[in-house]
């Protein structure tokens, strides 16, 4: 068995896979397999792949490519890779980004050390010549109630790429997302209420690179309401998930949650659909903002506002 596990999703990223790839390949952790899974990509992401491959010969035992007959998308993906993994842990890096060297060997050994079903680590977003260190949690003595509020509340980021998970735990998800936007927050949110131990490895970095070509950055219409319809769904997973487990604990963040979503709509809500899905549940969602304690005092205040706007009907 394999110490970990990494699964590497494969679409349209010719541009960026050789980066990726020869990051992973060059990972001071020796007992480690890799998962790429070609999701019908169009372009010679996997040719470019192959040729990495060859330049390191030690590690093609460790290399296993997955091939999708149609395309199905990155949650699916992921999903292929860890059906298939066979590592004590399981890590995730998106083919357009790539790793510290020793970010996985460092991360398994905080794992050990603390017993740990989940391991964060902090992220590097890279924009252009810009780069922001993004730390994966706020305080590492917080309990798990309040790491997992931190997230709901968009203090910390709930992103799967930078994170190790016992692969025993994500055997155990009950449902898993379909749908592109913000799908990897209906896996780490549901996963970290059933953990027992985060361990934080601050000694190395994920790198994000920032993309503004792909669909999480839409600003048309057509393309912010199918992300809006999208996330949406996720949510509910996660929804349904803390109802069933927690019995209403975190009925407030998840609220704050959904009422940021709904954000997403605000500048377009003179479209029928669009308004439509504005206004649903909106006199519950902004009551739980308003009432919510948790949240600064500026976005009560804001939600306060458009509550008596939606009451006076005046949106």
């Amino acid at each position: 068995m394999p110490k970990v596990s990494v699964v590497i999703p494969v679409y349209g990223v010719e541009k960026y896979i050789e980066r990726c790839a020869r990051s992973l390949f060059e990972q001071t952790l020796d007992d480690i397999e890799y998962i790429f899974v070609n999701d019908c990509t169009k372009d010679r992401s996997i040719d470019i792949l192959n040729e990495v491959i060859n330049d390191y010969p030690a590690r093609k035992q460790q290399i296993r490519i997955v091939h999708h007959e149609k395309n199905k998308g990155l949650p699916f993906a992921r999903q292929s890779g860890w059906q298939v993994a066979t590592g004590e842990y399981v890590a995730n890096c998106d083919s357009d980004d790539w790793v510290d060297l020793n970010l996985y060997e460092m991360m398994y050994k905080e794992a050990i050390e603390k017993n740990a079903d989940i391991v964060v680590s902090d992220i590097m977003f890279v924009r252009e010549d810009v780069t922001d260190r993004i730390c994966g949690l706020r305080d590492v003595n917080a309990s798990k109630e309040d790491v997992i509020k931190d997230m709901m509340y968009m203090r910390i980021l709930w992103c799967i790429w930078n994170k190790l998970f016992r692969r025993e735990l994500l055997a155990q998800l009950e449902e898993f997302p379909q749908k592109y936007m913000a799908e990897d927050m209906a896996v780490t949110l549901p996963l970290y209420n059933m953990c027992d131990v985060i361990a934080y490895c601050q000694s190395a970095c994920y790198f994000y690179n920032v993309r503004t070509d792909t669909a999480s950055h839409q600003t048309l219409l057509e393309g912010v309401v199918r992300n809006y319809k999208d996330v949406v769904d996720n949510l509910a997973i996660v929804r349904r998930h803390y109802s069933k487990y927690t019995q209403g604990t975190y009925r407030r963040p998840l609220y704050f949650l959904l009422y940021n979503f709904k954000m997403w709509l605000l500048p377009y809500r003179n479209n029928k659909e669009t308004a439509q899905l504005f206004h649903k549940d909106l006199i519950t969602v902004l009551f739980y903002v308003v009432t919510n304690r948790e949240i600064k005092k500026y976005l009560r205040k804001k939600a306060f506002k458009l509550l008596m706007k939606r009451l006076l009907g005046l949106i």
